[in-house]
């Protein structure tokens, strides 16, 4: 599987900072855009406050895969 290419830029207005995860456009592919665009859904969160929380939910967006482990099975 193939990573996806994403960043994650300063936005400022006024005087708050916010982190957000950005990544290509599905379509238009030389734009980055915030990750939410290209997500099917709408309420995900790609804007954070500080830059280590970005940091920490890069790996939602980038497409790494998550592992599955079977912790309880009933009879």
């Amino acid at each position: 599987m193939k990573l996806r290419k994403t960043r994650i830029v300063e936005r400022t207005f006024s005087n708050k900072k916010t982190y957000i995860i950005q990544q290509k456009h599905d379509l238009f592919f030389w734009w980055w855009v915030d990750a939410w665009i290209n997500s099917y859904d709408a309420g995900c969160t790609d804007y954070f406050d500080t830059l280590e929380e970005a940091k920490e939910n890069l790996h939602l967006f980038n497409g790494t895969k998550a592992i599955d482990r079977v912790v309880h099975e009933g009879k």
